[in-house]
């Protein structure tokens, strides 16, 4: 989570040849990119960072590096990578209260954002009553459960209108919302566009597709 020590650790003399992993030098640098990537996937898991959120991240960066054609902008992407994990790990630190019951119930959300989301079910899995574990996550967190799982569809949708070529009308069924419409207001309420209109403006699959 240390920032300044990722940047002192970048500056640092190194020695030795970085292992061959292709011949063709675009191969080459995707795949040290991607190792790069999950390696430091697995630091900030230790370092604190929810699995499945690592998780979600590593695959945004790998499809985003997979359509590269460029090696600076791999290496750029591949340091960007580096950089947000770390700091997604200060930010863990940062939490001046953190609850293990918080986490629990953060990790069943990120399990279950493909299907609906009951939270008394959450309660009965971490073994709390759900009037007492929403006010203790409101406490914490500063916003709903309901907000927060709503909070993350909607970046799990961000990713997959950049990354993906999954139309609308799929990407609000795979979320669990009850409809495309319910999907578009909500998507728009948080991010203040259109599906389609992000999309239309971040959607590295769609702007490789059309060249």
């Amino acid at each position: 989570g240390d920032r300044e020590m990722l940047k002192q650790s970048l500056q640092e003399a190194r020695y030795g040849k970085v292992g061959q992993l292709s011949r063709d030098g675009l191969r080459q640098a995707k795949n040290i990119a991607i190792c790069v990537v999950t390696l430091a996937s697995r630091a900030a898991i230790e370092g604190g960072m929810l699995p499945e959120e690592a998780f979600s991240m590593v695959d945004g960066y790998i499809l985003e590096i997979e359509e590269m054609t460029d090696v600076v902008k791999i290496e750029a992407a591949m340091r960007q990578a580096e950089f947000e994990f770390t700091q997604r790990v200060n930010d863990v630190h940062a939490s001046t209260e953190r609850n293990a019951l918080i986490e629990q119930t953060k990790n069943y959300i990120f399990q279950n954002l493909h299907s609906e989301i009951v939270i008394g079910e959450i309660g009965h899995r971490i073994g709390v009553s759900s009037t007492w574990l929403s006010a203790l996550f409101h406490r914490v967190e500063g916003i709903t459960i309901q907000q927060y799982i709503r909070r993350e569809r909607i970046r799990l949708a961000e990713n997959l209108l950049r990354y993906s070529d999954y139309d609308v009308k799929s990407i609000a069924s795979y979320l669990a919302f009850c409809s495309q419409s319910h999907f578009g207001r909500a998507f728009k309420a948080q991010t203040g566009m259109t599906p389609t209109k992000y999309r239309e403006k971040f959607g590295d699959f769609q702007k490789n597709k059309n060249r």
